[in-house]
């Protein structure tokens, strides 16, 4: 289960960038893994805001 915390922080993280991704960020911060995704909006907009938490495959 996402606590609420996580959810309201992942809320403020990608409510400017893209709302539907709230669920996979507050998972990510949840089980305190990395989010692996190839949607570039999301992650530029979520490294602007400090958010480390991202998977990178280093071709």
């Amino acid at each position: 289960m996402i606590t609420a915390e996580h959810l309201a922080t992942a809320y403020e993280l990608c409510r400017d960038i893209d709302e539907t991704d709230t669920p996979h960020v507050a998972l990510t911060i949840e089980l305190g893994g990395l989010l692996w995704t190839g949607d570039k909006k999301l992650k530029e907009g979520l490294q602007r805001k400090g958010f480390v938490q991202l998977f990178e495959l280093n071709n």
